[in-house]
C-alpha cells in the first residue's frame, strides 16, 4: 500500500547588502526631499503647506510600498506527484509561480551535475526558489527541468532529504543519483 506523500517548504529571500542599502537611501533621499519640498516655500513666503504635505504623504506611501514589496518569500508543496511553487511578496500577497508533475520532469539532479549549464541554455527561464538571489551551484541546490505545454524551463530549490524518496517514486529514471543520511 503506498501512502501519499506532503513536503512543504518555506524560503526567505535573502536582499543582501543591497537590499539593506537600498532601503536606507530611499529613506534618507525621502526626508531630505520632504524637509526641502515643505521647507523651502514656506520660506519663501508661500503657504502651500497642504499641497506639499499631500505629495510628500502620497511619495512616503509609495516608498512604503516600494520597501514592502522587497520582502520576499517562497513556498514549494509536494503533494505525491504534484510540485507547485508560490511566491509570496509582503507576507500578504500569492502568486502562483508554477505547477507540474514530478513524473513529466526531464531531469531532476544536483546545480553541480554536468546537466546544469545545458539544460539551463535549453530552458527559455529559470525560476530561482531559493533564499539567494543567484543560482550558486552547490550539492544543496537542485533544480527540476521542466517540458510544459511547449515550454521548457527550470525550477531551482533548495533540496531537502525528504524529498529525495518522493522523486525517486514518481521519476525514478531521470533523478539524479542521491545517498540520502540516515537520521
Amino acid at each position: 500500500m503506498l501512502q501519499d506523500s506532503f513536503i512543504e517548504v518555506h524560503y526567505k529571500r535573502d536582499n543582501g547588502t543591497f537590499g539593506i542599502m537600498f532601503k536606507i537611501f530611499v529613506i534618507v533621499a525621502l526626508v531630505i526631499f520632504a524637509i526641502i519640498f515643505n521647507g523651502v516655500p514656506i520660506l519663501l513666503g508661500y503657504n502651500i503647506i497642504y499641497f506639499t504635505g499631500l505629495i510628500t504623504f502620497g511619495l512616503s506611501y509609495l516608498v512604503y510600498r516600494i520597501i514592502k514589496r522587497l520582502d520576499l518569500e517562497y513556498e514549494i508543496e509536494i503533494s505525491n506527484d504534484v510540485f507547485d511553487v508560490a511566491r509570496i511578496v509582503a507576507s500578504r500577497k500569492r502568486e502562483e509561480l508554477a505547477s507540474f508533475s514530478i513524473k513529466d520532469c526531464e531531469y531532476i539532479g544536483p546545480t553541480t551535475s554536468d546537466r546544469f549549464s545545458d539544460d539551463s541554455e535549453a530552458s527559455e527561464f529559470v525560476l530561482n526558489v531559493t533564499d539567494m538571489r543567484k543560482i550558486t551551484p552547490s550539492d544543496a541546490v537542485w533544480y527540476a527541468f521542466v517540458k510544459q505545454e511547449g515550454i521548457s524551463y527550470i525550477v531551482a530549490f533548495v533540496f531537502k532529504d525528504e524529498m529525495y524518496p518522493v522523486f525517486r517514486r514518481y521519476n525514478p529514471r531521470k533523478t539524479a543519483a542521491y545517498v540520502v543520511s540516515g537520521s
